[in-house]
């Protein structure tokens, strides 16, 4: 008997891909066939994945900008065809935008799951809607939600990562064979593309100048990241900005002993390998929403913030002049949680 075949569109970057593999795992070990759609960010993950079967490539980072250019159009179509020569028992929405609307609603499935929004706009195309208005708490119980309207039960929430290349891993061990072993490890991404997920430069000098000698202090992010980096004083110690694939940093993350990083792909992936404590710097976004969450060590997954009137906002531009979110937590509360234990 043929397996059933279930479409995963999961659009976003590798935060919110990662978020949808508990599910991809739960579906595959009930021995569904699982396919997914993602954005050239999240392919890095789901690409020689254990629990995918197949996965469909949107340029999303190609075409962004470039909607009203034909050839892009072009190149849309082409995808949605190669998707709708295929028939799905399910198709699952877990991005509720606009990008994966228009293949949501265009391709084949028997029951088509999706979440309602606000304006109701999001659930165009699905059979199956389920009310957002019931779940609204982290992004990863949220994904799970599905598999309790579909009366699928779970134990855990494992989030199987692709398989790294030991090129990697051998580079990585070469790295890491610079720091001191008596020493604890800390990787710290200090960066983020909205300026307003950063915590204040003010604040990242005072925590470095008071852990590094401590602590090995190990600087990861992109290559854009760098110069925040420099600002921030992470020049004297191991800087690995721009230079790690994921696969690659996931390797990173697991030698890791702590990670401090802001509401970022590091948080993300930091819980997705289960392995290092996690402290999460929260400014302009929700810690409901996007906190990593562990039921049996409330000390392995640490959220700081501000607890501000105007938090959450998840805005581009800070309308407070004072951006006072970027200022907290404070540097002691970051301390206390490092030594938490």
């Amino acid at each position: 008997m043929a397996r059933k075949r279930i479409l995963i569109i999961a659009l976003g970057n590798i935060a919110s891909t990662v978020y949808t593999l508990p599910l991809a795992s739960v579906l595959k070990d009930y021995n569904f066939s699982v396919e997914y759609v993602v954005s050239e960010k999240g392919f890095s993950v789901i690409n020689k994945n254990p629990k995918v079967d197949r996965v469909f490539l949107a340029s999303m980072e190609r075409w962004t900008g470039k909607w009203l250019n034909s050839d892009t159009w072009e190149a849309f179509f082409k995808l949605v065809e190669r998707i709708k020569l295929n028939e799905y028992d399910m198709v699952i929405d877990c991005q509720q935008d606009i990008r994966s609307l228009l293949i949501f609603a265009m391709c084949v499935g028997r029951r088509k799951i999706t979440y309602s929004d606000a304006k109701g706009f999001s659930s165009i195309g699905g059979n199956e809607i389920i009310d957002s208005q019931n779940h609204t708490g982290n992004m990863v119980e949220r994904n799970m939600n599905i598999l309790k309207h579909l009366k699928i039960d779970y134990n855990s929430i494992d989030f199987p990562m692709p398989e790294i290349d030991y090129s990697f891993v051998l580079k990585n061990d070469k790295t890491f064979e610079l720091l001191d072993k008596s020493k604890e490890t800390i990787i710290i991404s200090a960066g983020a593309r909205n300026e307003n997920k950063r915590w204040s430069p003010t604040n990242w000098k005072a925590l470095i100048d008071r852990i590094k000698d401590k602590y090995n202090l190990v600087f990861t992010g992109s290559i854009l990241d760098k110069p925040f980096v420099k600002e921030i004083g992470g020049e004297g110690f191991l800087n690995l900005c721009g230079e790690t694939r994921v696969e690659s940093f996931i390797d990173i993350l697991k030698r890791a002993d702590i990670v401090i990083a802001g509401e970022t792909e590091t948080t993300a992936l930091a819980w997705a390998v289960q392995k290092p404590r996690v402290i999460t710097l929260f400014t302009c976004s929700s810690p409901e929403k996007y906190s990593p969450i562990d039921t049996n060590d409330d000390k392995k997954y640490i959220s700081l913030y501000g607890n501000l009137e105007c938090q959450p906002c998840a805005a581009e531009v800070c309308l407070d002049t004072e951006a006072r979110c970027r200022k907290f937590p404070t540097v002691e509360d970051v301390i206390r949680a490092i030594s938490s234990k």
